[in-house]
């Protein structure tokens, strides 16, 4: 892989793929494939058509089962079923929705134990339930005390040993215990811990929930104001009750947030994970918020990458503000690969990392390894953003993309988006069917 973090490459003219035919990508020689069909056309073996949208959720949901065996997307803008579950090697679908099952806000479990079972918070947000999308099955239901945003307010994730969830409303958090050895029951109110009031933060913007997220060990539960301002919270391990972490007081912070109550620097699009250099930290990282990229911050060079640790707000810097484009979105469900953060940059001509999806170490190196460019124009089009995530072992990244960047001429549609996989591993793609399944007439 190209793991030159100086070099500053033009994004090159590059025709839109036909659906499953790999290329080679001509600047990082990463193998590329497009994984959603042209709309209209069939989903088969599954019954159904593709929609001018089929691309997977977000950045922070990771598209893979645990055991990799299969991969969620969502099948949108006339496609149907609205979502699709594809093949996790071949990319081919292999599964529909259950009837009896709405996946409203949802993500895989990140335990092996539980490979095809899915955490969805329902979109009532009333219910919390795990369900095996193989066999149609619910196999554990929790009816939550107060009615849920989403999973985390659309943004959040279970701990890395799928144990907990912090949930919130628009103004109150809470946090379940979904103790993995327990038989299946509607668990008892005691797994569920009390509500706390996060509405009144003393931010002069206001205190609007963006996002909320257990951390990745489950010590911890961040809430993220809108304006990317997050605030850390302790986890009670007894009683699951929340109360604000106190940073120390010479930790950085910019959103006029406390120490004491649990502030931190604002970072955005941010993710959570374990420091495998750093004794296994609870971190987030995210886009240097704070507006202060090229200066020091505590004796630390700020690039567009910034990782902070829970427990005290210290920040590390990721990544050489040299020259850098500005990082979007940030991922960390690598979770077989712990110790990099996956981030797609905007395109900024001239710039490293243009346009690019980037894996950088979390030691401080600056270390990166650079995949793919993600050729997708999506100015007042969130679902034209590429969103990029690793698998849980890194060394595949799924991304969204009109192709209508950078593409010599044969573009796509601005308004037909698409699922695209970078493949890293020797030998990608040997996997991809041969050209029986490849659409020949578009080729």
């Amino acid at each position: 892989m190209v793991t030159d973090s100086s070099l500053v490459f033009t994004v090159l003219a590059v025709p839109k793929a036909v659906y499953m035919v790999p290329f080679v990508d001509p600047v990082f020689g990463t193998r590329v494939v497009r994984i959603a069909n042209d709309p209209g056309t069939s989903t088969a073996p599954v019954s159904g058509t593709w929609g001018t949208d089929a691309r997977h959720h977000y950045s922070k949901t990771q598209p893979w089962s645990s055991d990799n065996s299969l991969i969620m997307i969502e099948n949108k803008g006339g496609g149907s079923p609205s979502s699709l579950i594809l093949d996790g090697n071949t990319y081919l679908p292999k599964l529909s929705p259950c009837g009896s099952y709405s996946p409203y806000d949802y993500r895989w479990h990140p335990s092996p134990a539980h490979p095809h079972e899915q955490i969805n918070v329902s979109s009532s947000g009333t219910e919390l339930m795990w369900y095996d999308v193989t066999t149609c099955t619910k196999t554990r239901t929790w009816t939550l005390p107060i009615a849920a945003a989403g999973f985390g307010s659309g943004e959040g994730n279970p701990s890395n040993d799928g144990r907990y969830v912090a949930l919130a409303s628009a103004t109150q958090m809470f946090v379940v215990d979904m103790d993995p050895q327990a038989p299946f029951a509607p668990y008892p109110s005691k797994r569920i811990g009390p509500a706390v009031d996060i509405s009144s933060c003393g931010l002069s913007g206001g205190c609007s929930i963006d996002w909320v997220s257990i951390s990745a060990s489950g010590k911890y539960a961040v809430v993220s104001y809108n304006g990317d301002h997050p605030r850390i919270y302790d986890v009670d391990p007894n009683t699951l009750a929340l109360t604000p972490h106190p940073m120390l007081a010479a930790s950085p912070r910019c959103s006029g947030g406390s120490a004491a109550e649990g502030f931190v620097f604002d970072v955005g699009h941010a993710d959570v994970a374990l420091n495998p250099f750093d004794n296994n930290e609870d971190v987030m990282i995210g886009q240097e918020h704070c507006g202060n990229i090229g200066s020091v911050v505590n004796g630390i060079l700020m690039g567009g990458v910034t990782m902070v640790r829970l427990r005290d707000g210290a920040i590390t810097s990721l990544t050489d503000p040299t020259n850098e484009a500005y990082p979007h979105h940030i991922s960390t469900r690598n979770l077989d690969r712990p110790g990099w953060a996956y981030v797609g940059y905007y395109p900024q001509a001239g710039q490293r990392f243009t346009d690019e999806v980037v894996a950088v170490k979390m030691d401080g190196s600056k270390a990166v390894q650079r995949f793919a460019h993600k050729h997708s124009a999506f100015s007042g089009c969130y679902r034209c953003e590429s969103h990029p995530v690793p698998s849980r072992d890194g060394r595949r990244v799924i991304f969204a993309s009109n192709w209508v960047d950078n593409c010599g001429g044969l573009c796509g549609t601005s308004t037909v988006i698409q699922d695209y996989l970078i493949d890293a591993r020797a030998g990608g793609l040997d996997n991809v069917p041969p050209y029986s399944v490849r659409d020949l007439q578009a080729r």
